[in-house]
């Protein structure tokens, strides 16, 4: 586990960086207290004289200065998580605390205070030679004039996080970094046969969950791995985002020449499930989709009535289940060279995306000619790009549930958009070339 933590800390650039300029801010703050001379260029004016005590105070009053204005900064991101959170989905809270621009300006702050507070301490602890010139000021007043400088821009693009399209595009953003460069670029790896089963016997043996909480990720190279070094065959019966106890049955495994299972074996296996407190998003796709239909609702319901933003948020659920079909669907079973599997992972299929993304929005959406026009639009998406007869299926229900919300609606006028929009998409599934039924979308008049 602590291996685990270590390669994740180590994989976020973001905090390597912040302490790669505290110690680089050390380093200056101590070179540079030690000077007592001014020999930087007259075009950069001459460095601040004064004693050490003198130099202190004056850097000490930068460091105040600094403080006070980074409170305030952080006071006022505070109103846009609060209204990301209330207007939107509170499962936005943890995503933008990791996006805000605001976290661009602190590693320049670490940098100026780490430099201001190891220039203190030398001073505290040289020699006092008197008023002399002190360059560690100078330098202390242009770090924090850039860390300043930089707050400030980072403050003007924190307010965009206000617009819908900003938020929806950055959880959008996310989901294709948690199927594109981490779970698909995994998974290639791996040699995978979703129409291998591993069929377990009745006296398996369970694994349990280490802890509770959330089904973060599973180690599938890991765990490979060790069951192949173990001779036992794993299958983990639970979907990545899922909540378990301590204790409860994550998966079962059988030894390749039967009997029971070392109690060692299944401890190491155990270790290659990630548990954690919260979900995260990752290698959790389906929680960044969670999180736009989050958004759709909220737009739907009766305190907001913004139809429009709902219409936005199934715009990109549409994209997201564009890429979510270049996933593996189906179970993910590890085969060894003889073609059996391994280890094999409860997967969600495209189908139970679908089912995720539309059927809070349909729930509210009231017969909205708006929202179902969008909706019709995500069941033609997965209907081209399905690979799978039974996700193909769910497409042509979903274009079925929505005729029935609208079939018995005695405001025909109102849906004679999204009539005709429903009869090209039928066409579509029933075989004609894409091209003609997306060139026809440009006449809504029955032919």
């Amino acid at each position: 586990m602590f291996i685990r933590r270590l390669r994740r800390f180590l994989r976020e650039p973001y905090w390597l960086v912040l302490a790669a300029l505290v110690v680089v801010g050390g380093v200056l703050g101590i070179a540079l207290a030690r000077v007592q001379t001014d020999t930087a260029p007259a075009l950069f004016g001459h460095a601040w004289p004064g004693d050490v005590d003198d130099t202190r105070g004056a850097l000490g009053a930068l460091l105040g200065l600094q403080i006070t204005v980074l409170t305030i900064a952080l006071s006022l991101n505070a109103p846009v998580i609060q209204s990301a959170a209330n207007q939107y989905s509170p499962r936005l809270v943890p995503i933008y605390l990791k996006s805000a621009p605001l976290r661009r300006a602190i590693p320049f702050f670490a940098l100026s205070t780490s430099y201001i507070l190891t220039a203190v301490r030398e001073l505290g602890v040289i020699e006092d030679a008197g008023v002399r010139p002190r360059p560690v000021l100078s330098g202390a007043i242009i770090l924090v004039l850039v860390a300043l400088f930089v707050l400030i821009i980072v403050l003007a693009r924190t307010f965009r996080f206000l617009r819908v399209e900003r938020v929806l595009g950055l959880v959008q953003h996310l989901i294709v970094s948690a199927t594109e460069r981490r779970i698909q670029a995994r998974l290639k790896r791996l040699p995978l046969d979703p129409s291998v089963a591993l069929r377990l016997p009745a006296d398996a043996t369970s694994l349990l969950a280490a802890s509770s909480g959330y089904l973060a990720d599973v180690d599938l190279q890991d765990l490979t791995r060790l069951a192949r070094k173990w001779g036992v065959r794993v299958r983990i019966c639970i979907t990545v985002g899922e909540y378990i106890d301590q204790d409860e049955v994550a998966g079962w495994v059988v030894a390749d020449g039967g009997g029971a299972v070392d109690a060692h074996v299944l401890h190491g296996l155990a270790a290659t499930l990630s548990i954690t407190s919260a979900r995260e998003p990752d290698c959790d796709p389906s929680l960044g989709l969670r999180i736009l239909v989050d958004v759709a609702n909220r737009a739907l319901s009766s305190s907001a009535n913004d139809p429009y933003t709902a219409r936005q948020a199934l715009q990109q659920i549409r994209s997201v289940m564009r890429r979510l079909a270049g996933l593996p669907q189906g179970d993910w079973n590890v085969v060894d060279p003889d073609g059996r599997a391994r280890v094999s992972l409860v997967a969600l299929r495209l189908r139970d995306y679908l089912f995720l993304a539309v059927d809070g929005p349909l729930h509210y959406a009231g017969g909205d000619p708006e929202v179902l026009e969008e909706v019709l639009q995500i069941a033609l998406t997965v209907g081209l790009v399905a690979r799978d007869a039974q996700d193909r299926a769910a497409a042509h229900a979903l274009l079925a549930r929505v005729l029935a919300d609208v079939q018995g609606s005695t405001e025909k006028d109102r849906f004679h958009r999204l009539l005709a929009q429903a009869e090209r998409v039928r066409a579509s599934f029933q075989g004609e070339h894409r091209t003609r039924v997306e060139r026809g979308r440009a006449d809504w008049l029955p032919d």
